[in-house]
C-alpha cells in the first residue's frame, strides 16, 4: 500500500525541467533589460521581462545572469535544497516572474502542484525585506503566505502544496515575485516545481491496496468472534 501511495505522489508528472537542473546560462550574461528568462537560457521556461537570476548550484559565484555588479548573489546562507534553484526579484517596478506553456492536459483532473520556496536577499543590500509568491494556472491562482527576512537574512526553504482543475487542454503556470520593500530587493527562491496527476494504473494499485486491507480488517475481526 505505501508504494501505491508514494507512486501517486510522483505520476504524470507534467513540468518540463522542475528543479532548474537543465540551462544553456553562462554566468556574467547582462540581460538586465532583456527578455528575463527567456534570454537566460533555462529549459523549459519563460520569463515575463522582469528581473529573474538563475543561480545554478552555487549563490555566491555564479549569480551573474542578468547583473554585471559585484555582490548580485544571495548571501551565502541561502543555500539549495538540492542542486539548481532560480530567483525573481520582488521589487514592484522590476517584478520578475516565470512561466511554463502546458499542453495535453486532462480537462476537469485535479493537478497537484507541489514546489520549495524561500526569501533571500542579494548580499550587495542591507535593510528588512518581505517576499511571497503570486502562483496561477489557467485562471486560477493564489499567495503564498509572506516571509518575513531581516536584513542579510534567509528565510529558510518552505514546501507547498496545492490542487488546481485544468479547465482546458493548454494552460500556463506561472510564479510572480512580490516582495517589499523596492529597491533593496526583496528576493523570491524557487525549486523543485512539480505539476502531477494520478494516472488510472496508480489509482487501480490503492484501491487493490484497500481492498487488500479491509479483507484483511475483516478476517481478524471473524477470527476475534470465533475466539
Amino acid at each position: 500500500m505505501a508504494l501505491a501511495v508514494g507512486s501517486v505522489a510522483h505520476a504524470g508528472d507534467v513540468i518540463t525541467n522542475g528543479n532548474f537542473s537543465s540551462s544553456s546560462y553562462a554566468a556574467g550574461t547582462n540581460d538586465q533589460f532583456g527578455t528575463g528568462f527567456g534570454g537566460q537560457g533555462v529549459t523549459g521556461w519563460q520569463g515575463n521581462g522582469g528581473y529573474n537570476i538563475y543561480f545554478g548550484t552555487d549563490v555566491t559565484t555564479n549569480a551573474i545572469s542578468q547583473y554585471a555588479t559585484p555582490g548580485e548573489h544571495l548571501y551565502p546562507t541561502a543555500f539549495p535544497i538540492d542542486g539548481a534553484f532560480v530567483a525573481l526579484d520582488g521589487d514592484t517596478t522590476v517584478q520578475g516572474g516565470i512561466s511554463q506553456s502546458l499542453t495535453g492536459l486532462q480537462v476537469g483532473k485535479n493537478y497537484t502542484l507541489t514546489f520549495d520556496w524561500a526569501a533571500g536577499q542579494l548580499a550587495n543590500r542591507s535593510g528588512d525585506i518581505t517576499e511571497a509568491l503570486n502562483v496561477s494556472f489557467g485562471a486560477q491562482s493564489f499567495n503564498t503566505g509572506t516571509l518575513n527576512v531581516s536584513s542579510g537574512g534567509f528565510s529558510g526553504w518552505q514546501h507547498v502544496t496545492y490542487v488546481f482543475t485544468a479547465s482546458s487542454a493548454n494552460q500556463t503556470l506561472s510564479f510572480l515575485s512580490v516582495g517589499t520593500p523596492n529597491g533593496l530587493p526583496p528576493m523570491a527562491l524557487l525549486d523543485n516545481v512539480s505539476l502531477t496527476v494520478p494516472e488510472p494504473a496508480t489509482w487501480a494499485m490503492m484501491l487493490l491496496g484497500f481492498g487488500g486491507i479491509g479483507a484483511m480488517i475483516r478476517r481478524r475481526r471473524q477470527v476475534l468472534v470465533a475466539a
